[in-house]
């Protein structure tokens, strides 16, 4: 009977990983510098489900990749945002953006 249980379970589990599917998306974020690069990445990575992040100073286009099991674009986007950088779907608080380095400011 135990057998069976374990079986079950780990049956179970092999068909939740293979419904698991990695994406990769992108999304605008506002910033001017390396240190702004450093900072977008640095929160978008930080998001459980997140494996890579990369933010182009030039075109201002972050791409990720992440599980879409574990997270989603949306919850990256709030992560950057938190971190002081306005999104399409998310923008920092008057707070965070304000205790941004002078040459991260990017509002006008």
């Amino acid at each position: 009977m135990k057998k069976t249980v374990l079986m079950f379970v780990a049956a179970l589990a092999m068909v939740a990983s293979a419904q698991a599917k990695t994406v990769k998306k992108t999304f605008k974020a506002q910033g001017k510098c390396e240190m702004c690069q450093a900072r977008i990445q640095k929160a978008a990575k930080a998001v459980p489900g997140v494996l890579t992040a990369a933010w182009n100073k030039d075109t201002k286009v972050c791409s990720v990749v992440f599980d879409d099991s574990k997270t989603n674009l949306n919850k990256i986007e709030k992560a950057v945002a938190a971190a002081g950088h306005d999104t399409d779907k998310a923008k920092a608080s008057a707070a965070t953006y304000a205790k941004l380095p002078g040459c991260c400011k990017y509002r006008k």
